[in-house]
Formats: structure tokens, sequence, C-alpha cells
């Protein structure tokens, strides 16, 4: 009697921890207080956060962006799964004399590649802006994708970084992880996304300070993780027949060592957008905009500045 009774009292213990750690949320890091240098990155990363953001409500939901630079182009900035719209600073720093640019935060609300299109189109459409240069990243090019396939007019040149097209392998890939999500602990998820960064992201790029202390201050949340992946797998079709997509510029920046987007998917994408430029980077891992900003940069610089075909 007195060991069920232990056991009782461990299963209680065990069910009190799980409960009471649903409504433990992980802390925000501190940028600043992990990135120990008062360099230029720390400089303008400091200045750019601390410029006034607009919001504008699409279908209910609110949406935060950024619209300022100078010129008569405009660039259209898109973050990935784990960004925000201060993920590109270094590159509007970098660009914003010369051209007009927009970065803006995926709402943790959107959970499709249309609803993310609505909100985009609805900024340029405040901002009055119909023609766009695009630049995104992991998710954000997998957006870009679906916007230059749906809206062709509105694109004149795309970049897509670190990116995949339309497939069915991280659907499979995290088909049990997908199941389980909406019941896993929040602080638990973090736990996890901190030790991949640790194991995986962080070497592949050499361990750099910068990376290391910038994405740990990115926001965070489950339903935010939950609804980004929900894009990462929607599907579109790319009509890569219609010669107005054809038409438009393409850029695709890629790792050599990218150890979230495999092998196989970058070269799908290279062969879905054979008219694309591509520009590969060695050893700098998902992030190059980050940990090789000025590189990256160049290439943007480069690409931009070429003559539409």
């Amino acid at each position: 009697m007195k060991k069920l009774k232990i056991r009782y009292l461990i299963v209680l213990v065990i069910i009190m921890i799980i409960t009471v750690s649903y409504f433990i949320h992980p802390a925000k890091k501190s940028f600043y207080k992990l990135y120990d240098r008062n360099d230029k990155f720390s400089i303008t990363l400091k200045e750019f956060q601390n410029r006034p953001v607009k919001n504008i409500f699409v279908n209910g939901i609110q949406w935060k962006y950024y619209s300022g630079g100078n010129g008569t182009k405009t660039i259209l900035f898109l973050h990935g799964m784990g960004g925000a719209y201060d993920l590109w600073w270094n590159q509007i720093v970098a660009l914003e004399s010369k051209y007009k640019v927009v970065t803006y935060t995926l709402p943790e609300e959107i959970n499709s590649l249309q609803k993310a299109a609505n909100g985009i189109i609805a900024i340029l459409k405040r901002e009055k802006i119909n023609r766009i240069y695009t630049v995104g990243t992991s998710m954000g090019g997998y957006i870009n994708q679906y916007l230059f396939n749906k809206y062709p007019n509105l694109v004149v040149k795309a970049v897509m970084g670190n990116t995949f097209p339309p497939n069915n392998y991280y659907e499979k890939k995290y088909s049990l992880l997908q199941k389980i999500l909406p019941f896993v602990p929040e602080i638990l998820i973090a736990f996890i996304g901190k030790k991949n960064l640790q194991n995986k992201i962080f070497p592949a790029a050499n361990n750099n300070k910068l990376l290391t202390s910038f994405l740990p201050s990115l926001p965070f949340s489950k339903k935010q993780l939950i609804n980004r992946y929900s894009v990462v797998i929607d599907q579109f079709t790319p009509d890569t027949s219609n010669i107005k997509i054809k038409r438009i510029s393409k850029l695709i920046i890629e790792s050599d060592n990218d150890p979230l987007v495999p092998i196989n998917l970058r070269n799908q994408i290279k062969k879905m957008y054979p008219e694309a430029k591509v520009y590969t980077f060695h050893k700098q891992g998902h992030f190059p905009y980050i940990n090789a900003a000025s590189q990256y940069n160049n290439a943007l610089r480069k690409f931009f500045n070429e003559l539409s075909e």
C-alpha cells in the first residue's frame, strides 16, 4: 500500500510538472547582452530598431512593417521562418541610399501562402508601390516564388536565398512532429530549438558571433512555429511556361553546406528556374546575409544593377 501511494505521488508530481510547464514561456534573450561588441553591426542594428515602424490590419490581423530608404526602385525583403522585420538590417543599411525598402514581420496568425501574399499586397498598396525587387530567404524565398508566380506583373527582379521549391520533403520529414507539436509545452520547443542552433545551425556558419547572438534574440512562440511551418509546406504549382514569369530576372543564392536546405532541394530549385543566375556561398550555412553580410550585399548590388534582359 505504501509503495502504491509513492507511485501515485510520483505520477501526480510528473503531471504537475507537465501542467506547470505549459504556462512557462521561454525568456527572450537580449542581443546586446549576448553580443558584447560595440562595432558597426551592433550600432547599426540599434539605430535600425529605433526607427518607427508602421502597422496595418489585413482581414483583422495586424501586420508590423518598416518602409524607408530613397530611390525610385523598391526592394521588398521577406524573412525566414524564425525571422522578423529587423532580420535584414545589414542589407537595408547598405542599400537604402539608392533604393526604397520595405520589410515586415509575418504575423503569427498567418498559416498559408495566400494569407501571406494578401498582407504583403496590402502593405504595397498602402505605400503606393506597384513594381518591386524582392529578396526572400528560406520561408521568405518560398513566399517570394508564390508572389512572382501569382503576381508576375508586380515583380521585376527576384532573389531566392537559401530556399526551396514546392516539395513534400519537409512535410514527410516532420509529419510526426507536426502531429504532436500542438501538445508540446512551449518551453520544451524552445529548448529543442536552442539545441538545434548550437548543434547544427551555428557550426555551419563557423559559430559566427553575430549570428550566435542575433538568432536567440528573435521573437518566438509555439503558435508562430506551427503556422509558419504550415506556410512552408503549403503547396502551389509554379507556372514555369508563363513568359511573364520567365522574364522576371532571378538570382538564386545558396550555401554549399546549408543544414536546412538539402542538396536535392537546392538542385530542384535551379532546375525549376533554369534562367536564374546562381550565387553560391562556401561554408557559410543558412544565414549568409548575417554572417557574411558584406559578401551578400555585394551580390545583391551586382544583381540589381544589371539591366533586365
